[in-house]
């Protein structure tokens, strides 16, 4: 948050709040976009409509710690709920919805629309500036579908010649996890020599534990395609289509669990190569024996 503190220069005050606190103790504070809001404004005009002159005004400090300051759910390196507060119900924890309306929601449904609700209403009570693009007449948002079914039996999705029951401990963790191969971090490297005769050369032997499934871009939209799916349309959106997405897991006993997703990154598309393809993989991050932090897929979704 920030506020002019001096009505005749030029001064921004910058406050973090406790959202920005939290991450900068994490290490995880990463400054991407900036907003801008007259919520801290005074509008006033006089009797022929013209705004009176501000100049003589005394100023506070900018408003901080506030719910809305929170907009989206976020989880911590732990897999836990960061406290949020909304207008109809507070959550935080594993999978725990403190209080609120939304234990009153008989179904998951219900549940969902109240989360959206509140996305929505932390977003509006920053009461953020924005300007109207002339040339996009599409201001609102809406989809082709509100719900989606898919079928689980014991001979599908699963064929039978795939793995039907997985321990933990034997599931590749997030070092090896293919899924996160595109990232430098995760890639396969060899420590070799930097200097002498030997330069370039690998100074020993060292095994690949790298997964392998759908390395392959041509094998991993085949097998996609033997999967059940269901495309979704953006039947009225903006031009540049920003959105927020979330997944969550809503049981009947009230519980709430925010899935983990990561980001595949971007290929070329088989139909079209003009356009590009991102794919999200959507599931848990579990602990094994050793401790070593393990993904569970559940959803794969490809934004075309």
């Amino acid at each position: 948050m920030a506020g002019i503190l001096d009505s005749k220069s030029r001064i921004m005050d910058v406050v973090i709040t406790e959202q920005g606190r939290r991450q900068l103790a994490s290490g995880q504070m990463k400054i991407e976009y900036a907003t801008f809001t007259d919520i801290g404004a005074f509008y006033s005009g006089d009797v022929d409509g013209v705004i009176e002159d501000p100049t003589g005004r005394i100023y506070f400090e900018a408003a901080s710690d506030l719910p809305s300051d929170l907009i989206t759910f976020e989880t911590d390196d732990s897999g836990l709920l960061v406290p949020y507060r909304a207008d109809s119900f507070a959550a935080s924890g594993k999978n725990l919805i403190l209080s609120g309306a939304i234990r009153e929601e008989s179904n998951v449904s219900g549940s969902a629309e109240s989360i959206s609700r509140a996305i929505l209403e932390s977003w509006n009570n920053n009461q953020v500036i924005g300007t109207d693009d002339p040339l996009d007449d599409e201001q609102g948002f809406s989809i082709s579908r509100s719900s989606i079914n898919f079928s689980i039996y014991d001979d599908f999705p699963f064929s039978k010649k795939d793995v039907k029951v997985a321990v933990v401990d034997d599931i590749e963790n997030l070092s090896d996890d293919v899924r996160l191969s595109n990232l430098q971090n995760f890639k396969y490297l060899p420590p070799v020599n930097g200097m002498g005769i030997l330069t370039g050369q690998t100074i020993g032997r060292f095994p690949n534990t790298n997964e392998t499934l759908d390395s392959d871009v041509q094998a991993f939209e085949k097998r996609l395609s033997s999967l059940e799916f269901v495309d979704i349309e953006f039947i009225e959106t903006s031009i540049e289509n920003n959105f927020v997405m979330q997944a969550f897991e809503l049981s009947g006993d009230d519980g709430m669990i925010k899935l983990d997703v990561i980001d595949f990154g971007q290929r070329p598309s088989s139909k079209d190569k003009s356009r590009m393809v991102r794919t999200l993989f959507a599931g848990k991050i579990l602990r094994d024996g050793f401790g070593n932090p393990t993904f569970v897929n559940i959803f794969t979704i490809e934004m075309d």
